[in-house]
């Protein structure tokens, strides 16, 4: 079993320390781009994967996308924003589905959401520093044996 912190689009703001301590006590942290900059204020001493966002370009030797297999969980991370997700969902869906994933985690859209396209669960933590929805927001999640079980989770 591997407990999962997602999130993604901090940009220059602090990290909410409620934020900070479920990443501290989680087994595995993914950031999604946007606000590299800010995630040494985290102690991460855990399995930690980052993607580069839009607003990152100074960090080069970050990846743009990257495919994970957590306990039999195999997900496709990226920022979003080379797939256009701020217009629709398709091509995110469809790279996922190609790679064999079965879950999409992506970010660049400020906003927190779960989709299903073709098989393929995409879901979005929003933001926990600059949300573009209600609430400030990460996603908090189980892997275990293959299965997945998922949260957002409002700050």
């Amino acid at each position: 079993m591997t407990t999962i912190v997602v999130f993604s689009d901090t940009h220059s703001m602090p990290l909410p320390d409620r934020l900070k301590s479920v990443a501290a006590e989680s087994d595995c942290v993914i950031f999604l781009g946007d606000g590299i900059s800010r995630l040494n204020e985290v102690l991460f001493s855990k399995d930690l994967h980052i993607v580069r966002g839009n607003c990152d370009f100074p960090y080069s030797g970050v990846k743009d996308e990257e495919v994970l297999n957590i306990d039999g969980v195999k997900i496709f991370i990226c920022h979003g924003n080379a797939y256009h997700v701020k217009r629709d969902l398709l091509s995110l869906s469809l790279c996922a589905k190609e790679l064999g994933c079965a879950f999409a985690f992506y970010g660049h859209t400020h906003v927190a959401r779960v989709d299903n396209c073709d098989g393929v669960t995409l879901i979005c933590p929003g933001s926990p520093t600059c949300p573009h929805s209600s609430s400030a927001s990460y996603l908090y999640a189980v892997a275990h044996d293959g299965a997945l079980t998922y949260k957002i989770v409002d700050l």
